[in-house]
């Protein structure tokens, strides 16, 4: 009985482990894929930031291929982040009375 109910967590941990990493890899997709949209968006009204791409959507796209989607979701997220500050930029260059 006790190797049965042992038998039986384990697995279900294993099982659980594997969905979590699943999770973390869609998760690390869609913000990379939210970052990548974010910052076309803002590439086109002239306002993308010199080193976003470089220095965090690259190393994203490559933490993500190693499997390190915490990473690769954190540097999305700050690329993101700039990708809206610049948006902000440009927002407020269009209209620069409106502070």
């Amino acid at each position: 009985m006790k190797k049965t109910a042992f038998a039986l967590s384990m697995a279900l941990l294993a099982g659980s482990t594997a969905a979590m990493a699943e999770t973390s890899k869609q998760d690390a997709s869609k913000a990379i894929h939210d970052a990548v949209s974010a910052n076309n968006q803002v590439a086109a009204k002239g306002f993308e930031w010199r080193d976003t791409y470089k220095k965090l959507l690259g190393p994203a796209k490559k933490a993500y291929q190693e499997g390190q989607y915490d990473k690769a979701i954190e540097l999305a997220n700050t690329a993101k982040s700039h990708a809206m500050l610049g948006l902000s930029q440009a927002e407020q260059s269009a209209n620069p009375n409106t502070l």
